[in-house]
């Protein structure tokens, strides 16, 4: 059975091919009054090419979940392309002539201003077409870090100084107290690892303060090497061509065009979601009742707005707050869904993500699609809070080209995974992003230590009546609390990597943090990053293997209990980076064996050694330096100096079986990993995997129609 919908269509055809309907809603509604047996089977919504603009989030609700044996496909017409965009058109645009008196000399005469349509609110994102603008922004600045107790994740540890997460300094003369001051905005990294973005409150020029409308998950310029901040959005910041700004107060856009005038193309953000599939969340019993059975195929989603935080945020951030947790902030989300598949579709020029699975979200295929040029995370799994109820799992990201996410909020990843597991991100080409290719998490052990704390992030996430009713009363605290983790089993493999953490810093490529047990991370490709693959604080029984990382500063950093094996490693500065994380027990005896050095730099370093903290505060320490408390055994190494390196690491008790030698591939460098003449890879157990170029990324089932928005292929 299939519906058709046309841009140019009426709500009172019959929604025939010939004569189609005009609405998505139209058309979920005619599913919706079928007999239960005519739905049956599979049922098609057939999208004729054009833009359909969208007024309200179309849900997809549990009366429009497909019965077993059925389906329900909104799926765009052979050879055609349906676009779905929450863009409100503006227009009516007249040169600016009377100018605020914060209106740089340069700017007047060039400004175009426009009434905000009726019925749209405050933006965050403006696109003329397909092309995100720039919203006009200060300088950098920066100053001395604030005085107080951190916490773990560089929060204030204690009440008293809770103030300092909403106190930014700012530069003489930077800001005055303007009627639209809290249309401003404040983008800082207090820490290496995120970005915030929160509007003003107030400003005290006297004091050269601005109290933020919100707190911050560190108080700002807590890092002194790498903090900064800038402001956003006020007209005194308009300073060059392609710049606009807003101003709720007045109900006006002000834009500096690159031409003589704005184009007709300009579009506002109107939604946070265009398209959300929701079942019954029951939030405080065991069990949700999910959507199922509904598909999207061939379909460009675009122009949704990003985030912001709310006024009482603390505590539902989920990692880092990289993330709030169940929020409506992408332009797909599927919240409380089973066996529903998004495929060939395109996710573009928005200001927020591209796909979230919500909550409950089970055997969801994210699959041959594209992701780029969002503005938050590309691919986002965000299950339930620790605790018993486990029921985000059994996903699969796999054959997407996911590129230039994150490019509003930096620390969006590619792929993020909290709180979600066995899982497969399979086969997807990921490149030039800010931060994370693919981000493993959960909430780390030193938050859940701390019940009484709920501003920290993710604590108010957390499902402390099941922790507490069920954990177990003996073992180390991360042995205890893993149970709880949900994000574990999940396998990363034959994935193509390249160009990651393009923004910030403190991670890798591909990062498990704070996870699960049983997560694999096998069979990647990765390059020209400044780093591979990293298990980070609170990270144990997680297998790194099979992985190819060429061109990097440092291929792999390894915490805590976990198993690096079988990898080569090509031309990097730095091999393995050893680092013990200060308050997590130590468990000795990661296997770190069958791995391959490459490199013709004399001062290449194959793994550092790292001292331990002076005080665990948690567990105890260890006894000898890192790595030696390691079973680091059996590899080889091919470098200027790697025959008295091994010498050294032999004779302090470490690296029996491994060997020095020459480079055992043709030409690693440019990705040629055929044997070379008299390689002999067996004598230190190493187990060949495919490493031909076409083992790792999208396979040759990706659509040619979205590979032509993508013409990077290294």
């Amino acid at each position: 059975m299939n519906y058709t919908i046309s841009p140019t269509g009426d709500d009172r055809n019959p929604g025939t091919a010939g004569v189609p309907f005009a609405t998505l809603e139209r058309a979920r509604d005619a599913i919706q009054a079928l007999p239960m047996e005519t739905r049956r089977q599979d049922i098609a919504v057939s999208l004729r090419g054009g833009t359909y603009r969208l007024a309200e989030t179309f849900v997809l609700g549990l009366e429009d979940s497909a019965p077993e044996a059925g389906s329900v496909t909104f799926r765009a017409c052979p050879g055609e392309q349906p676009v779905l965009s929450g863009g409100v058109p503006i227009t009516g645009w007249r040169r600016l002539v009377e100018f605020p008196a914060e209106l740089a000399a340069a700017a007047r005469g060039k400004v175009w201003v426009a009434d905000m349509p009726a019925g749209l609110g405050n933006f965050h994102a403006l696109f003329d077409g397909d092309r995100r603008l720039t919203r006009a922004r200060s300088e950098d600045f920066k100053f001395a870090p604030p005085d107080y107790v951190r916490a773990d994740s560089q929060n204030v540890m204690h009440n008293a100084d809770r103030h300092l997460l909403r106190q930014l300094r700012f530069p003489e003369g930077l800001l005055k107290d303007w009627s639209y001051v809290r249309d401003i905005e404040a983008f800082f990294n207090p820490v290496p690892w995120c970005l915030n973005f929160i509007a003003l409150d107030s400003v005290d020029e006297e004091a050269g303060v601005a109290w933020l409308s919100c707190e911050a998950n560190s108080p700002p310029f807590s890092n002194e090497r790498q903090s900064f901040a800038w402001l956003e959005n006020a007209i005194g910041f308009l300073n060059g061509p392609g710049q606009w700004v807003l101003n709720t107060a007045d109900r006006r856009v002000y834009y500096w065009p690159e031409g003589d005038e704005p184009g007709e193309g300009i579009v506002a953000p109107g939604l946070p979601e265009l398209v959300r599939v929701e079942g019954d969340i029951r939030y405080d019993l065991p069990e949700d009742i999910p959507v199922r059975g509904i598909r999207f195929e061939g379909i460009t989603f675009k122009h949704a707005d990003r985030s912001v935080w709310y006024r009482d945020r603390k505590g539902w951030g989920i990692q880092h707050d990289w993330d709030t947790f169940d929020h409506p902030n992408a332009l797909l989300r599927f919240r409380g869904a089973e066996n529903c598949t998004v495929e060939r579709c395109r996710f573009t020029a928005s200001g927020g993500s591209g796909v979230r699975l919500d909550l409950h979200c089970q055997d969801i295929r994210v699959q041959n699609s594209l992701i780029d040029d969002v503005g938050h995370v590309g691919v986002l799994l965000a299950g339930y809070g620790p605790g018993t109820k486990d029921v985000n799992k059994r996903n699969v990201v796999h054959n997407n080209i996911i590129h230039h996410c994150g490019q509003i909020i930096w620390h969006g990843h590619a792929v993020f995974l909290w709180q979600s597991g066995e899982n497969e991100i399979t086969h997807n080409w990921i490149h030039d992003v800010p931060r994370k290719a693919v981000g493993v998490a959960g909430t780390r052990c030193q938050i859940l230590e701390k019940p009484d704390c709920d501003f920290d992030e993710a604590s108010k996430t957390i499902r402390w009546h099941e922790i507490h009713a069920t954990i177990a009363s003996d073992g180390d605290v991360q042995d205890r609390y893993l149970p709880f983790l949900h994000a574990r089993n999940n396998l990363i493999a034959h994935n193509r990597v390249a160009r990651t953490m393009q923004q910030l810093s403190d991670g890798a490529s591909l990062n498990v943090s704070g996870a699960g047990a049983g997560n694999v991370v096998s069979h990647n490709l990765i390059y020209d990053v400044p780093s591979g693959v990293r298990t980070d604080d609170w990270q144990r029984y997680t297998t790194t293997a099979d992985n190819i990382v060429i061109r990097a500063k440092a291929a792999f950093i390894h915490k805590d209990f976990n198993e690096i094996r079988n990898n080569i490693i090509v031309d990097c500065a730095n091999g393995i980076r050893f680092r013990p994380f200060p308050q997590q027990s130590f468990k000795p005896g990661s296997a770190i064996k069958h791995n391959i050095h490459v490199s013709n730099d004399p001062s290449y370093a194959p793994y550092n050694t790292h001292p331990w903290p002076e005080k665990m505060d948690l567990a105890r320490a260890g006894t000898k330096d890192l790595p030696y408390e390691l079973d680091v055994t059996e590899n080889l190494y091919c470098f200027p100096g790697a025959q008295e390196f091994l010498a050294l690491q032999q004779g302090l008790g470490i690296e029996d079986g491994s060997t020095a030698g020459t480079a055992p591939f043709v030409d690693a460098a440019n990705e040629d990993f055929r044997p070379a003449d008299g390689a002999d890879l067996a004598q230190v157990g190493f187990e060949p995997f495919d490493m031909a170029p076409g083992a790792f990324g999208i396979t040759d089932d990706f659509p040619a129609e979205l590979k032509q928005y993508d013409n990077v292929t290294t």
